[in-house]
């Protein structure tokens, strides 16, 4: 089967309603996730959205990131980074400098008074030609045992801070990704034993507090040494990115195993 007729079928079938349990709160997930020792240690730290939580999460870490609590695709998304005496706002595309008197007022003026907010602290994530990525693990849960189904790297864009494909990152198979992963002392397949350990320990936690759940999209980020981070899981996760590295027989797995989820 082609790659086109693989994705024409990704849209018919995605478009099918996922009878299975979704979970959409960023902060809800964090939570049950932060309750288990091994998982906060990957864990960055994550509070609801306030003016003094800003200030408070920016004394202890150089930047930090706003997120909608609901919501994915990169959308809403605005990174504070702490430079000298002033503070970056970067918001899409654009970036301002302002002074922290203004900080709390100028990020209130980006947020939607409809939407909730959470703070996540930011993690210097690894780079590959100066670019930086993370990981999307997709595990599915077909049968009675959930399914490690793949991973592929996402590489912003440059000049980019954001790593989803709708947003101009680019996809790139898991091993060449650590492979070509700038520095040294690193070992790909350590860190995907690890990556998967921690994988199925968040489709554990997360299910044991959630029951229903079929589907789960990891977003990891790994540090200059290589130590993964979670940063979100979704449950509703979209898994095109897959189509577009050089494996077809993984991504028709992938599609296989969503077809048996929801029928």
């Amino acid at each position: 089967m082609s790659r086109q007729a693989d994705e024409t079928e990704e849209v018919a079938v995605v478009k099918r309603k996922r009878k299975y349990r979704q979970i959409a709160s960023k902060g809800m997930k964090h939570v049950v996730m932060w309750q288990h020792p091994h998982l906060r240690s990957c864990l960055p730290e994550t509070v609801w959205y306030s003016e003094e939580n800003i200030k408070k999460m920016l004394r202890q870490s150089p930047s930090v990131f706003v997120k909608p609590d609901k919501g994915g695709g990169g959308s809403g998304i605005i990174r504070i980074r702490k430079l000298a005496h002033r503070f970056e706002i970067c918001f899409r595309k654009n970036c301002r400098m302002v002074e922290e008197g203004n900080l709390g007022r100028t990020v209130g003026k980006l947020l939607s008074p409809s939407r909730r907010y959470i703070l996540q602290e930011g993690v210097e994530l690894a780079t590959i030609e100066g670019r930086p990525f993370d990981i999307r693990i997709l595990l599915q849960k077909p049968g009675n045992r959930w399914v490690l189904s793949g991973m592929v790297a996402k590489v912003a864009a440059r000049g980019r801070f954001v790593t989803n494909h709708c947003k101009g990152g680019q996809p790139m198979e898991m091993k060449k990704a650590l492979q070509a992963m700038d520095g040294e002392g690193i070992f790909p397949e350590k860190i995907m034993r690890e990556l998967a350990k921690i994988s199925y320990l968040t489709a554990d936690v997360l299910e044991r507090r959630f029951p229903g759940l079929k589907e789960l999209g990891i977003d990891v980020g790994l540090d200059g040494v290589g130590k993964p981070w979670i940063f979100e899981v979704n449950t509703r996760p979209y898994f095109r990115m897959f189509s577009k590295i050089e494996n077809p027989s993984l991504y028709r797995r992938i599609l296989n195993n969503h077809r048996r989820i929801i029928r």
